[in-house]
């Protein structure tokens, strides 16, 4: 469905009285290839598109969607039918027309990549890992792909908008033995130009995990300061992020409800969703709805300033939307969603490379693993999670650990944030650098 098409729908909703409607539509394809044992095993292909109308029917809402653009007139039809039959719903609405900004989230370079190409990335991803270190013994995954985006959106309020977007990935799981014992270590990159991506970085740094963690002994009890590596601080961040969506405060789903204009956090730190960073996943020119893109400062110095929007959420709580509308396909009506969120520092004095912030510790655990984050309570922010990563004495590495237990509250741990890196890496849409955090109840 191009422009034209889209024109049509447009004009032959506005054309029923007492009607208001959208067209979204999107194109995507994507290619991923694995490794494994110097052979393909795998290479995945995926193209698809479609399109969804959404009426406004007085005050009922309808959707429809296909896969078939020659339909269009019938999935119009059906939205309005559907519409008839659904409740009165006064927050439903559009976003009018406006500009747009210039956002960098497509790539000539990903969009031309070969299917041999991301072979020859998928395997060197994995020879990368083998050639680190003797010890890294077998590589269990080895991937890279590429996906291809083009969206338009139009409303009845004359509203149009369309962009083009990319994004690449590489990933890396691995199996390192020594010392009667095997490890597992993951690398991970994803960015949407492809100079962004190095399967070289990737290999290595599942492999330096691996290796790191051979030997590792158990901790007993006790309350410590840790240093969370950036990957794992984006796993904590991804459960403040739920808290952020004014779609779970309305449900009463958000630990963070009632606490606007509060310390939510540590007054060292800023937490910011900015959907205009050049090159980032989470990037593009406007929602899912059509609303300009733009920077939204949710916690300034830990003081939670409020919440992310979409239209529908906005007008129930008589706000503008922040852009934040999110739709995981053409099935169903638009959600909220964060796009690139990530922790800045309040101030440069508390940014510190990695090892000058093992210093600043001096005594304490970086975590460079977790597992079972997901079992975290959304609601009251509560967590108890196992932990693998080095014990840090004076500042240096003492040994590797296993198997410990942090537990503690997501609230209290960001309170308690008092450095940070200048590491700031995105995996996906999250982003931070490694957090030192005082005072983490740590169990073997």
């Amino acid at each position: 469905m191009k422009t034209e098409l889209i024109e049509k729908v447009i004009n032959y909703i506005s054309s029923t009285a007492n009607l208001k409607g959208e067209v979204f539509y999107i194109n995507s394809r994507s290619i991923t290839a694995e490794a494994k044992d110097g052979q393909v095993e795998a290479l995945l292909r995926a193209d698809a598109a479609g399109f969804s109308v959404r009426v406004i029917n007085g005050l009922r809402q309808g959707i429809c969607y296909s896969n078939d653009l020659g339909q269009w007139m019938s999935v119009v039809d059906k939205a309005i039918e559907i519409s008839k039959w659904t409740e009165d719903d006064p927050f439903a609405d559009y976003p009018s027309a406006t500009a747009y900004q210039k956002v960098e989230v497509y790539d000539e370079n990903v969009a031309e990549a070969s299917e041999t190409y991301i072979i020859d990335v998928a395997m060197e991803v994995e020879r990368s890992a083998l050639a680190f270190d003797p010890r890294v013994k077998k590589v269990r995954k080895a991937m890279f792909g590429f996906s291809l985006k083009e969206i338009l959106l139009a409303n009845t309020y004359g509203l149009r908008g369309s962009y083009r977007s990319t994004s690449c990935s590489a990933s890396a799981t691995v199996l390192a033995e020594g010392q009667g014992e095997s490890q597992m270590g993951w690398g991970y990159e994803v960015d949407r130009f492809l100079s962004g991506v190095s399967a070289q970085s990737v290999g290595r740094s599942a492999a330096d995990r691996a290796v790191k963690l051979i030997g590792s002994k158990n901790l007993a009890a006790i309350k410590s300061p840790v240093i969370l590596e950036n990957s794992i601080a984006g796993e904590f961040l991804d459960i403040v992020a739920s808290t952020l969506s004014s779609e779970n405060v309305q449900k009463g789903k958000s630990l963070l409800a009632s606490k606007v204009g509060q310390q939510i956090a540590s007054d060292k730190i800023h937490i910011v969703d900015n959907a205009l960073l050049p090159g980032k996943t989470g990037s593009r020119p406007f929602d899912a709805e059509g609303v300009p893109s733009q920077r939204n400062e949710l916690v300034t110095n830990g003081v939670l300033n409020g919440f992310l929007y979409n239209v529908y959420t906005a007008k129930k709580s008589g706000v503008n939307s922040t852009g934040n509308a999110n739709r995981g396909g053409i099935s169903g009506l638009p959600g909220v969603g964060i796009s690139n969120l990530y922790i800045e520092p309040a101030s440069k004095d508390i940014v510190y490379p990695l090892d000058e912030l093992l210093l600043h510790m001096g005594k304490g655990l970086l975590i460079t693993d977790v597992m079972g984050i997901h079992t975290a309570n959304r609601i009251s922010g509560d967590f108890s999670v196992g932990a693998s990563g080095l014990w840090i004495e004076d500042g240096k590495v003492s040994y590797p650990v296993k198997e410990a237990v942090i537990s503690g509250n997501i609230l209290d741990m960001f309170k308690n944030i008092e450095a940070i890196g200048n590491d700031l890496c995105f995996y996906g849409n999250i982003g931070t650098p490694a957090l030192m955090i005082s005072g983490v109840d740590i169990s073997g």
